[in-house]
């Protein structure tokens, strides 16, 4: 692979790569915590907020491989990442006037339309452009844990005193987001010849399949866990003050993994440290369970650093070392439709179900010992399999 060699550009562009995550992620921070919260504000039962939670996975499902297709298949994924920041952009703005289910059902479903693609094309984007530099993908993500922290310093107040603000101040962001995005190199895409299914391209690493279940199985929990945390909170007799700041604890402890990560996955296997992800997002899920005010809730969250951004960091990078250039973007969406889509479909139906009936504190439990079960389940197998291949290596 060539590298790039014009130090000027390439620190320019490493600098909008950094300032794009600070801001997509400040304004994320600036309404997604608090939609749970925001929903049961409206009169939304959580059965219903699991339904709402899940239109961002179905999108995922329906839509985000039509957005990477066209975006590998044009080339132009400047021109597909603008599209999706100026709809999110408008379409956000409906939640302003959206009050009853339907309403917020079909706001949502306009809105995830766009929305869901940004992480995956804006990702396949910058770690694509990074993979021609010496420069690491991780020193560019900070920018969004820094934004996203400095947001909720102030989100959580917006919102217990005007959720519609944050609202405003979304889209907002969006569109400084779009003129940004102006500014995008093009990364140029290697015309491959025509295959026969871009599938069996997709799947011929074994271990890709295994990261994209482990990631599934994961994000059923953690997907849970982001829709339903702002409910537990509240439920608990908390605000959106205590929402905010659990968040903001959260998101703090992002950073010190980010700066370790690259050492991490050069001494440990990509394999090792999902599975590591798994038994930590499980132990998340029972501290939840087991707390009666907000001193579990922050320990709890204490541990995003590592099973949110250790699981989502190495995916990523794995994916897209792992895909060919003609493959990057629908490679980082086959990831995003494991974890956004179904991985997230399952875990808010079924949580929202399981709240219902049960109880969202007993929802916290129940994903917490499924989690660790399975983990214990792919650590065996993998000491299994490793034991079995150097046994074979010994023999042949």
């Amino acid at each position: 692979m060539i590298k790039i060699t014009n130090l000027p550009e390439e620190k320019r562009n490493a600098v909008l790569f950094f300032s794009m995550n600070f801001i997509m992620y400040a304004c994320f921070a600036v309404f997604w915590p608090y939609m749970s919260a925001h929903y049961a504000n409206l009169g939304i039962d959580t059965g219903r907020i699991g339904i709402l939670a899940s239109i961002t996975s179905v999108a995922t499902i329906l839509v985000l491989p039509i957005w990477s297709r066209i975006s590998d298949k044009t080339g132009n994924r400047r021109g597909v990442i603008m599209i999706v920041l100026l709809g999110s952009c408008l379409s956000i703005l409906l939640l302003l006037v959206s009050k009853s289910f339907w309403s917020l059902f079909f706001t949502l479903s306009l809105l995830m339309c766009f929305h869901v693609c940004i992480i995956p094309l804006s990702d396949a984007v910058v770690i694509s452009y990074l993979s021609q530099t010496d420069i690491k993908f991780s020193k560019i993500r900070i920018g969004g844990t820094i934004g996203f922290a400095l947001m909720m310093l102030f989100s959580g107040y917006i919102f217990e005193y005007n959720s519609s603000i944050n609202f405003i101040m979304a889209s907002g962001f969006f569109f400084i987001l779009f003129l940004c995005a102006r500014k995008i190199p093009q990364v140029e895409v290697e015309k491959k010849e025509k295959k026969k299914t871009d599938l069996r391209r997709l799947f011929k690493n074994k271990k890709v399949i295994f990261i994209l279940f482990i990631a599934f199985v994961v994000q059923v929990a953690q997907g849970f866990y982001f829709v339903f945390l702002g409910v537990h909170i509240q439920g608990l007799g908390f605000t959106g003050r205590e929402i905010g700041t659990a968040n903001l604890i959260s998101v703090l402890f992002e950073i010190p993994i980010i700066l370790i990560i690259d050492r991490i996955l050069k001494r440990f296997s990509v394999v090792a440290v999902t599975i590591f992800c798994a038994f930590i997002v499980a132990l998340r899920m029972l501290l939840l369970f087991m707390a009666t005010d907000m001193v579990l809730v922050y320990v709890s969250v204490l541990g995003n650093g590592i099973s949110f951004i250790g699981m989502y960091y190495s995916c990523a990078t794995f994916i897209n070392k792992e895909m060919e250039s003609d493959l990057k973007s629908t490679g980082q969406s086959m990831l995003a439709l494991a974890q956004m889509g179904l991985g997230s479909i399952v875990g808010n139906m079924l949580g929202g179900y399981i709240s219902l009936h049960a109880g969202t504190h007993s929802a916290f439990f129940y994903y917490g010992a499924g989690l660790a079960i399975i983990s214990t389940i792919c650590m065996i197998t993998c000491i299994i399999f490793k034991i079995y291949r150097k046994n074979m290596l010994k023999r042949g």
